[in-house]
């Protein structure tokens, strides 16, 4: 999607102009999330970038993926418009251990404090190790919904990672993350309406 953006100008000759400057629509080859299994290969399908019709420059940062430590890895792409305002994508990947190849942590885990909501927590089909959690933060169980679902990856024994991720144009990505297969998993919510409270979450 192509967004406009207004801004002003203060100086007193160009007093109440203002100028459009479009964002570069940025468009994924291939799957946003992926896994594969330590020791595959990894070949990134890459994005393309348009400027008001125009194909532009991509930069590549963040991770590079190292597909025999297992791990979580984020790429980033950034696209930068004629008036220096960047756009950005980001694209994950898991390199999942054998050791966890097979198992499966989905199910309704309770937080132990605050008051106790209850999160669901379900592999994403096609993409092992990936799985969602309906309820990030251990929120009311009534109040949990699509903004407080977040993906997270199983990638090694005791070894979980919320990447950072837009849900609902809202930054989340968790620190301190950690889980005993079959009995519990932690992690800090970091997002502006979760403070640094460490939510433990105990299986039911």
């Amino acid at each position: 999607m192509v967004v406009a953006f207004l801004y002003g100008c203060d100086d007193e000759s160009t007093e109440g102009v203002s100028k459009v400057t479009f964002y570069a629509a940025l468009t994924m080859n291939g799957e946003q999330w992926n896994s594969i299994p330590q020791g595959g290969s990894w070949t990134d399908p890459g994005v393309t970038a348009v400027e008001e019709g125009k194909n532009i420059e991509v930069q590549v940062a963040g991770d590079q993926v190292n597909p025999n430590v297992p791990g979580v890895y984020t790429i980033q792409y950034i696209a930068t418009n004629k008036d220096g305002f960047p756009a950005r994508a980001f694209r994950y990947v898991g390199v999942i251990s054998p050791n966890v190849a097979d198992v499966d942590i989905s199910g309704d885990y309770k937080r132990n404090a605050g008051v106790g909501g209850v999160t669901t927590v379900a592999p994403v089909p096609g993409i092992p190790g990936l799985y969602t959690s309906s309820n990030v933060g251990g929120v009311a169980t009534d109040e949990a919904d699509e903004s407080t679902t977040v993906r997270f990856y199983h990638y090694d024994t005791h070894r979980i990672d919320m990447p950072y991720q837009l849900v609902q144009s809202s930054p989340f990505y968790g620190n301190l993350e950690e889980i005993t297969e079959g009995t519990s998993f932690s992690w800090v919510v970091i997002n502006g309406g979760y403070g640094d409270a460490f939510r433990t979450f105990v299986k039911q």
